[in-house]
């Protein structure tokens, strides 16, 4: 097992969808095949990039972390880390082999890197 780490990014009002968030996110392609970096991945500098290990969520209201987050991958490991004091209506997590180089560069808040064994 290795020892890596989570990032995770909320907000609250910024998206109306899953489907808004996942365009923040991911990228997207031209007709030629050729990728084009989504507005996040330029932001925080995402390299390695490995769609299949982002996680995106959405809730018509902005609820605490425990109940936005439950059953993200790890949360076990990780979820209980955060001020549960805390409410949002979208987040993304970020998981390995994914690259954040600059996370504090999100438009998003960011809540940091959290350790997860994999």
């Amino acid at each position: 097992m290795s020892r890596r780490v989570v990032h995770v990014f909320i907000t609250s009002g910024r998206f109306r969808s899953f489907d808004e968030v996942r365009m923040f996110v991911h990228k997207t392609y031209t007709p030629d095949g050729d990728g084009i970096p989504s507005t996040f991945m330029l932001e925080v500098g995402l390299a390695n990039y490995e769609p299949g290990s982002i996680e995106c969520v959405h809730r018509p209201h902005p609820v605490p972390l425990a109940e936005l987050l439950h059953g993200a991958s790890y949360s076990e490991q990780w979820l209980q880390k955060l001020d549960p004091a805390r409410v949002a209506d979208a987040s993304i997590c970020v998981f390995p082999p994914n690259d954040v180089l600059r996370p504090g560069d999100s438009s998003l808040e960011y809540l940091g890197a959290l350790p997860i064994t994999t």
